[in-house]
């Protein structure tokens, strides 16, 4: 606990207090902001812009093509191993029937259901979170969900908290919003923070899952080396640098919006660095990529996931994107899948303080 506090206090601090003081430095009305249930603060965005679309696409592409190559190099160069099967869990099957009786009662509109319609999600995804534990028992013989049952538990609690400050960022860069009945308040707090407890629990399970695969465990080593990565010098840059454009994101948000994704990462990443604790790029100085992999592609498989699942629910969410709101899959403009991947490494910094499965061997 009393390195949770240490290595996110200050991140923390940093993440929520910024925006607010961009806002009020530049005379913008706050209250807005502060109003709950938290609604994004509606802002006309630009209109679709064809060449930052290319050159957002471009950019994206430079940056996952050399892992794309690398991947399918080590993927023919590795063999999975024929290890020992075991049988799916009992309750990794009644999840699966779960599943598939949710994801129904999601996207159809039964009239003896109709009370429950808008609340399918946090059981759909519980089902999913249980289900792909199971998978990875079949496959390895233990899952997060058995190996460390109380830290999973309180991964739920910290998810919540955890993406209740990604809710927070949303009001200055309105980059979507929610199609709800009109809860009260606190009706809306616990809801809210039901279904957000499920995104850690998420991520962490398919993480575990592609981890058996050996080309997620060894597939990524001896490849790019990124020297400063570790640097404190490059972390106390990148943390003010990071800062200040969160101070500017409710003013410009037009220019600011994906900064909603990587900003908190770098925040965090650049704290930790400072106070000499390790991070998900320590190893990426010895080559070693990949526990960042599996976490990002993680976090991208749960995306398609969640996006899916919204398409036909009726409490769902709606996305609103300046300059390449293009090509959608689902509500998603298409672009907005490689968010996914930065999001990945800011759940893999979360999951590593609750489950600590780096730097321990302990059950």
């Amino acid at each position: 606990m009393k390195a949770f506090i240490k290595t996110l206090a200050i991140p923390v601090i940093l993440i929520l207090a910024m925006p607010v003081a961009g806002t009020v430095f530049f005379g913008n009305p706050l209250a807005p902001y502060l109003h709950f249930p938290p609604r994004p603060v509606y802002q006309p965005h630009a209109q679709f812009s064809p060449d930052l679309f290319v050159l957002g696409l471009t950019i994206c592409l430079a940056f996952v093509f050399p892992f794309i190559i690398k991947g399918v190099r080590s993927g023919h160069g590795l063999r999975q191993e024929r290890g020992i099967r075991f049988p799916l869990p009992w309750w990794g099957k009644g999840a699966g029937v779960g599943l598939i009786v949710f994801w129904i009662l999601a996207w159809t509109r039964f009239s003896w259901f109709a009370p429950l319609q808008n609340h399918t999600f946090f059981p759909l995804w519980l089902m999913f979170i249980i289900l792909v534990n199971g998978l990875t028992v079949k496959v390895s013989g233990t899952c997060p969900l058995t190996k460390r049952p109380k830290r999973f538990a309180i991964l739920f609690l910290v998810s919540a908290l955890f993406w209740w400050i990604f809710e927070y960022l949303n009001r200055f860069a309105s980059n979507w919003y929610y199609d709800t009945p009109d809860y009260t308040p606190l009706t809306y707090c616990l809801l809210a923070t039901l279904s957000f407890s499920t995104v850690l629990p998420a991520v962490a399970s398919v993480q575990a899952l592609l981890a058996t695969r050996p080309v997620f465990r060894k597939g990524f080593s001896n490849f790019l080396k990124i020297g400063f990565a570790c640097s404190r010098a490059f972390a106390f840059a990148a943390l003010v640098l990071s800062s200040i454009c969160l101070f500017l994101i409710g003013i410009r948000p037009d220019y600011l919006f994906f900064l909603v994704w990587i900003a908190p990462f770098v925040i965090i990443v650049s704290a930790r660095t400072l106070a000499g604790e390790p991070t998900i790029l320590g190893e990426t100085t010895r080559g070693e990529w990949n526990q960042v992999v599996s976490h990002a592609l993680s976090a991208l498989v749960c995306g398609f996931f969640w996006e899916m699942w919204n398409y036909y629910s009726l409490a769902k969410w709606h996305y609103s994107i300046p300059f390449v709101h293009a090509v959608e899959i689902f509500e998603m403009p298409g672009l907005g899948y490689f968010g996914y991947l930065p999001f990945g490494l800011e759940c893999a910094l979360i999951i590593e303080l609750v489950l600590n499965k780096w730097n321990t061997n302990e059950n």
